[in-house]
């Protein structure tokens, strides 16, 4: 086997910058697909992104640090945008479309589990006559 060469290395990372782009969108789709299913407020909406961009960060971080000894070169980052676009035009309608039909499945089975373990009271209405003869 002959030796790597300077060229190779740097389009093997390019390429894996292209894949870490594209996980994060997914990452990101998942997240857009269980707001969509567990509708909540602008807050929490906040809350979530804001601990996305703070992983993504620190994942991307250690990647830098582990595959380029912690330099950031230009080229990764445009290709890790150009992974993250591509994902979105090609993959991303498909895969949340896939991702919401099992989150609503899950949802349904959870809510089936919820009921059969749920002891429920008579929520009938007792009528006047029945109230005089508990008396």
């Amino acid at each position: 086997m002959q030796p790597v060469s300077g060229l190779e290395i740097e389009v093997m990372l390019f390429v894996q910058a292209m894949l870490a782009g594209a996980v994060l969108f997914l990452v990101y789709d998942l997240l857009r697909v269980i707001r969509r299913i567990f509708v909540h407020g602008i807050i929490w909406v906040s809350i979530e992104d804001a601990l996305y961009w703070i992983v993504s960060g620190f994942w991307m971080f250690l990647r830098i640090c582990r595959v380029n000894d912690g330099i950031i070169r230009g080229y990764m980052i445009v290709a890790c945008l150009v992974g993250a676009a591509l994902y979105y035009a090609v993959f991303s309608r498909p895969v949340m479309r896939q991702i919401a039909k099992i989150i609503r499945y899950l949802k349904k089975q959870l809510k089936k589990v919820k009921n059969v373990a749920t002891i429920r009271r008579d929520s009938r209405k007792a009528t006047k006559s029945e109230k005089k003869n508990e008396c």
